[in-house]
């Protein structure tokens, strides 16, 4: 295996001031250091331009992880930079509403299929949040199904400290990693469907879900009465330009986005049909930030960014390059790799069992950080300026790594997958 080491001094002696300063470390647990591969793996990062970032101590690599998905068009996008630029004189927030609220909800609506009417926040888990208040004031029923992740509120982490455990018997978390799960789905559905007032969906990364189910889903959904929520907090823009509902040709009562909304810029919407939307007027959901207007300005411009440059097939077509190129290196070097999951959030996995997958994908991402390739241990993202010359570098490391792992003798024979 390779033994050079990436000089990350400066990381580590900030890690040391941000572990005393900042309760939890940081501000997203997907960033903590533990989630990648602590002592071979920078912590802090500089700047990013395009599809490279810079690490405070000068390390520059290919940026797979983008943001945890926000950066869909890649650091310091002109079309983001100028967005910004024209409106800051504009202010900040205003203590009325502003006209890019009414524009940007205008082309949100016009972007996302069934969409009548949005409403802005700020987060995925703020956007989920107040879908899920909207259900139950709509149905008047309480119970929820999360599948997926939806975010840190309390009805989605009711068993984690600091959650009440009552709030546990109204959330029925349901898995969706296998096509065997899909049946307990429709069992829980026919159980509890006259209290339930919400499924969210947030689709796995693992594999790509067949069409028939989800809408299996839709219509169980419609029979038993309960809104039917698609967390595309995730995958918005990115799996079709009107997102997971246009790729499946499924559409959802109520549709949740942010991360690739803005590129970046902290902006999540609610959006779906007026009938449901228009009830939202009498609920205490309010939040001060959501009239931003550089974020707003930011939507409406990469939301016609996208269209203007056909992102969703690029990003797919890297992808699947990247899938195929990997995935037939690793079988020839007879190695447990697979790249699985939607081409344009390639899913780089070890072993199916999470213990197993973690053992190698430490050592995997240390060995890809050193070849100038940043990636998550197992859900990445291709963004909208990525191109073939990265994607190939990439391979390369990948090739380079296996057989630096394979040298060191960190696979054996059962560790490959069928």
């Amino acid at each position: 295996m390779n033994n050079q080491l990436l000089n990350l001094s400066r990381s580590q002696q900030l890690q040391v001031q941000g572990e005393q300063l900042i309760a939890g470390f940081t501000q997203s647990m997907m960033k903590k250091p533990e989630q990648f591969s602590p002592g071979a793996f920078p912590v802090y990062l500089a700047k990013g331009d395009g599809a490279y970032v810079t690490d405070v101590d000068g390390n520059q690599y290919i940026d797979f992880i983008c943001g945890l998905a926000a950066n869909t068009l890649g650091h310091n996008y002109p079309v983001v930079v100028q967005a910004i630029t024209e409106n800051l004189s504009n202010g900040l927030i205003h203590s009325l509403p502003t006209p890019i609220e009414v524009t940007t909800a205008k082309t949100l609506a016009e972007t996302i299929p069934g969409a009548e009417m949005v409403r802005f926040f700020k987060t995925g888990a703020d956007a989920n949040s107040a879908a899920v208040r909207l259900a139950r004031h709509a149905t008047g029923r309480d119970e929820i199904m999360t599948v997926g992740y939806n975010g840190w509120h309390d009805h989605y982490m009711f068993d984690t400290p600091g959650v009440p455990k009552v709030i546990a018997s109204l959330t029925h978390r349901m898995p969706l990693f296998a096509p065997s799960d899909e049946a307990a789905i429709f069992e829980k559905i026919a159980q509890r469907g006259d209290k339930l007032a919400a499924v969210l969906l947030s689709v796995p990364y693992n594999r790509v879900l067949d069409k028939t189910f989800v809408q299996q889903l839709r219509d169980v959904c419609s029979k038993s009465g309960v809104v039917f929520v698609w967390d595309e907090v995730v995958t918005g823009f990115r799996l079709a330009p009107g997102g997971a509902q246009e790729f499946f040709g499924v559409q959802a009562d109520l549709v949740t986005l942010s991360k690739g909304i803005a590129a970046g810029m902290p902006l999540s919407a609610v959006a779906g049909k007026r009938s449901l939307m228009s009830k939202l007027n009498a609920l205490q959901v309010s939040t001060t930030f959501g009239g931003e207007m550089l974020s707003l300005a930011v939507c409406d411009a990469v939301l016609k960014e996208y269209k203007r440059i056909g992102f969703t097939k690029h990003i797919a077509k890297l992808g699947a390059l990247l899938k195929a190129e990997v995935n037939q290196i690793s079988a020839q070097l007879d190695t447990p790799l697979r790249v699985v999951g939607y081409d344009p959030i390639p899913m780089f996995l070890f072993a199916n069992d999470p213990q197993e997958h973690v053992k190698l994908a430490i050592p995997f991402l240390a060995e890809m950080a050193k070849r100038g390739i940043l990636l998550r241990r197992e859900v990445n993202f291709i963004c909208g300026v990525h191109t073939q010359e990265h994607i190939n570098k990439t391979i390369t490391a990948v090739k380079s790594a296996l057989i630096a792992m394979k040298e060191a003798g960190l696979f054996n024979r059962a560790d490959v997958q069928a």
